[in-house]
């Protein structure tokens, strides 16, 4: 390679691309290329090596003993740590052929100590490093997040009252209108503004007369952004002056109308602002499925713009949730309502459920209620939700089956069952139960069985045993390249997702924890000790990235017209999200081994 298509190569490589121009050009006057055979040894605690090695071309495996850690290969590196530390406790053989960069010792520490982003990459931890991973990977992502202008989001038509009118008739203007924000236009196109809480402050609590004019109470002038400035220079106003909204002018200063704050923070976090309010003015079902059908299109335009996924899930399940709240109202005759709860469980109950894939809910019944009544409700209501998209449930955990549809005695029966008489489906049916959620009726009721079920759980360690050990079910791949190799489809949930949740279900059901979302799980298990924070962190960063590459996979799909799984093909990974990936699945066989510990899995059968 030419000293130009060296520097090209290390500059695709993070965080090489961190250095000056005068590191790099140094960097590349102290590397070699290398040549090393199948089956040669690189580095051992008994061998640490004079160079830091980049991959041209070859595979090089990471063992501890014998059990291969890591796989390293095209543009990977290694191995910082024995470099830095001088020690190693893993060793590094070379798999298959191996062409590869080899920068100096020296040169390699010396671009440590003058560089702090490079620095920062290899001598913070794996959260850490796991955020420079992702933070050089998505970018380029929130580029539209900050190129989005006023005219892009909602703006409130004004009710603009002139400059005399007394204040009782501009109240009364605003409320034909639906607003609560009156605009006074003044002389020379200068408008004041009159809010619910001014009206609190200067009407009613200092006992102002209702007749008096506009002027007398109005704030001028009001702030106001122009039609085609920056909506993040319009957030920056409001967050600077520490107010709810301001007048949209055009380039005369007419007001064309209101941007609130939360139409701004809704469209740089989401676009659900829209869908939420399609889906709360609903009038019948028609009217809800054309607001639900565009929850796709909602999540789409999310992950485009980089946002976190256990934001856009905790979003869309908000959502989710209004839907449920809908067609139970409108199919559930009103004198049923309250005598009954309708929860959703499994990943639609953690709200974890981006992309409509199946649907687990069920329905409470108040003791002493014929539960038969509500039998035809309770099949319409998932007729209605199949027509909305969302799938029927393989299982058939849903309201429309008499197993998920009956009274508080008897759900408590069938829980004393489950545990007393542990099975596969037990457990299964458990762990869906123990995430439900309730989404519209009486909410004690699943308060009360809830309750019910820690307090059966009492010193049931044996049972919780059983029960944490299917977090090992899946085996998690302790490589990547082997499967690239071979077969380069991996179910993500299996290997690395659901691991995750059951552990932390697991160690959540035991400290009789209510939350249902996994990541509010972990921080409060953090918070009370029983995860130490470093390895709370980590989780939250692997959970986020497992997911992040299981909503791109899906998405691809939705796009490709193809039956969406839980597989993401390992040929599609650009470097980065394969370091990610790797990283995860580090962690996620890291905390198996927590699990196992915590509950001694290993002294049962």
């Amino acid at each position: 390679m030419s000293l130009r298509d060296q520097k090209a190569f290390l500059s695709n490589i993070h965080p090489f691309e961190l250095l000056t121009e005068e590191q790099m050009d140094y960097c590349i006057r102290h590397m070699d290329i290398a040549y090393y055979a199948k089956g040669e040894v690189l580095i051992t605690p008994e061998k640490i090596p004079n160079h830091f090695f980049v991959i041209i071309k070859g595979i090089v495996h990471e063992y501890n003993e014998d059990q291969v850690l890591m796989d390293f290969h095209y543009q990977d590196s290694f191995d910082a740590n024995s470099l830095i530390y001088s020690k190693t406790k893993n060793s590094f053989k070379v798999y298959e052929d191996l062409i590869c960069y080899e920068i100096e010792k020296e040169v390699f520490l010396e671009l440590i100590e003058k560089n702090d982003g490079f620095k920062n990459f290899f001598l913070n931890n794996l959260v850490n490093k796991f955020q420079s991973l992702k933070d050089k990977e998505y970018a380029s992502e929130l580029s539209s997040f900050m190129i989005a202008k006023v005219e892009d989001t909602i703006l409130h038509p004004p009710c603009i009252v002139e400059k005399g009118t007394k204040l009782i008739d501009a109240i009364d203007e605003s409320m034909q209108r639906n607003t609560s924000t009156i605009i006074v236009r003044g002389e020379n196109n200068q408008y004041g503004i009159i809010t619910d809480s001014l009206l609190k402050i200067k009407v009613l609590l200092e006992g102002r007369n209702l007749n008096i004019p506009v002027e007398e109470i109005a704030i001028f002038p009001i702030l106001s952004v122009h039609l085609d400035d920056y909506l993040f220079e319009a957030l920056t106003l409001l967050i600077k002056k520490n107010i709810k909204r301001v007048g949209v002018v055009n380039s005369k200063g007419e007001i064309l109308g209101i941007l609130e704050q939360i139409d701004v923070l809704s469209h740089f976090a989401n676009h659900t602002y829209v869908v939420d309010s399609k889906i709360k003015n609903a009038k019948t079902l028609k009217d809800l499925k054309q607001a639900s059908e565009e929850l796709v299109d909602t999540v789409k335009t999310l992950n485009a713009k980089g946002v976190k996924v256990n934001h856009i899930s905790s979003l869309i399940g908000q959502l989710n949730t209004k839907v449920y709240k809908k067609i139970y109202k409108f199919i559930v005759p009103e004198e049923l309502q309250n005598s009954a709860c309708l929860i959703v469980m499994g990943s639609e109950g953690r709200n974890e459920q981006i992309i409509k894939t199946d649907q687990d809910n069920a329905l409470v019944v108040r003791n002493g209620v014929d539960v038969e009544q509500y039998r035809q409700y309770m099949q319409e209501i998932t007729d209605t939700l199949i027509d909305f998209g969302y799938p029927p449930c393989e299982g058939n955990i849903m309201v429309s089956n008499p197993f998920w549809c009956k009274t508080v005695e008897e759900y408590k029966r069938e829980t004393a069952r489950w545990i007393e008489a542990p099975d596969m489906q037990n457990y299964m049916d458990l762990a869906i139960f123990f995430d439900s959620f309730a989404v519209a009726g009486d909410k004690k009721l699943l308060i009360n069985l809830k309750d019910d079920l820690f307090n059966k759980l009492h010193d049931k360690d044996v049972f919780m045993a059983y029960f944490a050990k299917a977090t090992l079910t899946f085996d998690t791949p302790s490589t990547v390249a082997n499967l690239m190799t071979k077969t380069y489809n991996i179910d993500v949930k299996k290997t690395g997702v659901f691991p995750i949740v059951q552990g932390i279900r697991s160690l959540c059901l035991r400290e009789r924890i209510r939350e249902t979302t996994t990541v509010k799980r972990i921080k409060i298990l953090q918070d009370m000790k029983v995860l130490e924070e470093e390895k709370a962190s980590e989780l939250l960063e692997a959970f986020e990235v497992l997911n992040t590459l299981r909503l791109k996979a899906h998405l691809q799909k939705l796009q490709d017209g193809k039956e969406i799984n839980n597989e993401i093909d390992t040929h599609s990974l650009g470097k980065i999200e394969r370091d990610l990936l790797k990283d995860s699945f580090k962690i996620v066989n890291s905390f198996k081994k927590f699990i196992t510990y915590t509950f001694k899995i290993d002294k049962i059968s």
